[in-house]
């Protein structure tokens, strides 16, 4: 397992300006040497002061790409989707310019998985979820697994609302920079018995265990 360098913040404030520099520069390289770039983002509630921040970066929006890491299965208008959030919250001001791609094509299958991504981000829910790599999950083990080729794989949480497609292991370590955000004390506790446990612990486990120096931003 590679280290994480952990990127730690006073506050949610602070947390989400660090980690919109962190991406800027990331999509900026990235545009810069291969012409375009594409960021992955996850949804939920915990992204929107990110995405409040970075749509003002001064990036060539025009060539970056956003996508789903993951997706709920909700209806379209529904509050639940994560698309909702990245409209709303992050496609907008100068990111507006970005070319935004579902995870489903428009007869509800998942479209193939992005050549490469530049910069992929991360949550983790209490029970140490990742994207919607839930642990119980009957899907798990095969998203999880490494020899799979990367792609969007239909998940079933045994728990949460919703059934998801999101990104595979291979897919998300396949990004050439990861980046995980959390906060609180509870949640910091349950990131570090992951990493202690690597691929038998929960699924942010897995994850952690297979990437290239995963940067961690966490504030209380």
């Amino acid at each position: 397992m590679n280290l994480p360098v952990w990127r730690i913040a006073a506050d949610p404030a602070a947390q989400a300006r660090a980690l919109a520099a962190a991406l800027a520069a990331v999509l900026a390289e990235a545009a810069g040497r291969h012409g375009e770039a594409c960021l992955a983002v996850s949804g939920g509630r915990s992204p929107g002061p990110l995405f409040d921040v970075l749509h003002d970066a001064a990036l060539p929006w025009a060539r970056i790409r956003v996508v789903l890491v993951d997706e709920r299965l909700a209806p379209e208008d529904s509050d639940e989707r994560n698309e909702g959030l990245v409209r709303r919250r992050l496609l907008r001001g100068p990111a507006a310019a970005a070319r935004f791609t579902p995870p489903l094509d428009a007869a509800g299958r998942p479209i193939r998985a992005p050549a490469r991504i530049d910069a992929l981000v991360l949550g983790m829910g209490a029970d140490g979820h990742t994207a919607s790599l839930f642990p119980d999950a009957p899907e798990l083990a095969a998203a999880l697994d490494p020899g799979r080729p990367p792609a969007y794989v239909f998940v079933t949480p045994p728990a949460a609302p919703w059934r998801r497609v999101t990104l595979n292991l291979a897919a998300i370590l396949g990004a050439d920079r990861l980046f995980v955000a959390l906060s609180g004390g509870d949640k910091r506790a349950v990131l570090e018995r992951a990493l202690r446990a690597g691929r038998a612990g929960p699924p942010i486990g897995a994850v952690l265990a297979g990437a290239a120096t995963p940067e961690i931003h966490w504030c209380p």
